[in-house]
């Protein structure tokens, strides 16, 4: 088909203001969206806070849903991982020296192994730079408790629910519905013979369970490590400390906890909410940095850079967002999210088959 150059002006012409529309838009969600480096809880300007900005205030980073490493990365039009992106963050605001202290509000059921401990990695990072105080959602186990364990300090509501302190390896075995009554029968090839290891299409052997276990105990041993260092650094009581050890291995078993029985053993520093946590943060931010007026030291939503949905004012429909409404999602991804929530486990994998 022939362009004239008439429609080809008209297809530049069209391209310009669909550019132009976009750059508005762009604007006008950077002005009007209170989650880009604004005061927490107000619309104001965002002189002195876009990009980065100056002045002393307090970062306030989120990490919310299922922990995993999955990212189709930060560039201009896809999206990192709500895990990835928190530990990014985490790491520029242990190197700001505009930040003064970070406000981590976690609101999840844990997710995988290596990520969480990543997220723990940076959490001390920023603590060995600046103070750190976890605000604990509805719900901050498994992974959630593993990443807030490495904290200077965390608060958490009555109702919260964390703990859940264990690791879990699930799958299905189908053998007896498909083979036994339907008749059929898989057919593997493999390089070796635990490559098909927790095939729903047969029974797991002896040594097979005994590899997984030594999986699963090596890990969790990692992860109470982790919590009971993350838990006893500043005591100095060896009684006290002692205690809370024991107090905390007694209820490690993969249990979840209200956030008022978390104080008891000792998983919790404060009850309370976001607020209370933004006022311990401030009064530790202000004694470590000499300031001598701890509410000068604003809370603001941290952020680094945005993508091309953002500057469209376009909210991507992914599992990143727990609040979506799950009917929009993908059958299987709202199958796995509902399986993961149910059993709130640090998890290393779950086949289902």
């Amino acid at each position: 088909m022939n362009v004239t150059a008439s429609n080809q002006k008209f297809i530049a012409f069209a391209i310009i203001i669909f550019c132009a529309i976009a750059v508005v838009l762009g604007l006008f969600q950077l002005a009007t969206n209170p989650t880009v480096f604004k005061e927490v809880g107000k619309k104001e300007s965002l002189t002195g806070t876009f990009l980065g900005g100056s002045g002393s205030r307090l970062a306030y980073i989120t990490l919310n849903g299922v922990i995993t490493g999955d990212s189709e990365g930060s560039s201009l039009i896809s999206e990192e991982s709500a895990a990835m992106k928190a530990r990014k963050l985490l790491y520029y605001a242990a190197k700001d020296p505009n930040v003064k202290g970070v406000l981590l509000r976690i609101n999840s059921p844990g997710g995988t192994v290596g990520t969480s401990q990543e997220l723990y990695e940076a959490v001390s990072t920023v603590r060995k730079e600046k103070p750190i105080v976890v605000s604990m959602g509805d719900l901050a186990a498994s992974g959630g408790y593993y990443t807030a364990s490495a904290a200077d300090k965390i608060v958490a509501d009555p109702g919260t629910l964390t703990g859940s302190i264990g690791v879990i390896i699930h799958s299905m075995n189908v053998k007896g519905l498909l083979t036994d009554k339907l008749g059929v029968k898989s057919v593997t090839i493999k390089s070796g013979k635990f490559k098909d290891i927790l095939s729903p299409f047969r029974p797991p052997t002896d040594t097979e369970l005994s590899m997984l276990q030594h999986i699963i105990d090596t890990s969790y041993h990692q992860f109470l490590h982790a919590v009971l260092v993350g838990r006893t650094r500043d005591l100095t009581d060896t009684k006290l400390k002692a205690q809370r050890i024991k107090q905390i291995t007694a209820i490690a078993d993969g249990r979840v906890v209200l956030g008022s029985d978390a104080l008891k053993i000792g998983l919790v520093d404060q009850l309370g909410g976001l607020e209370d946590a933004k006022k311990l943060l401030q009064q530790m931010a202000a004694k470590r940095f000499n300031i001598q007026n701890p509410d000068q030291l604003t809370l603001q939503e941290y952020e680094t850079t945005f993508n091309l949905f953002n500057f469209l004012g376009i909210n991507s429909l992914i599992s990143l967002h727990p609040q979506a409404d799950m009917q929009e999602l993908d059958p299987e991804q709202v199958l796995m999210t509902s399986i993961r929530y149910s059993n709130q486990p640090l998890w290393l994998m779950e086949s289902i088959h």
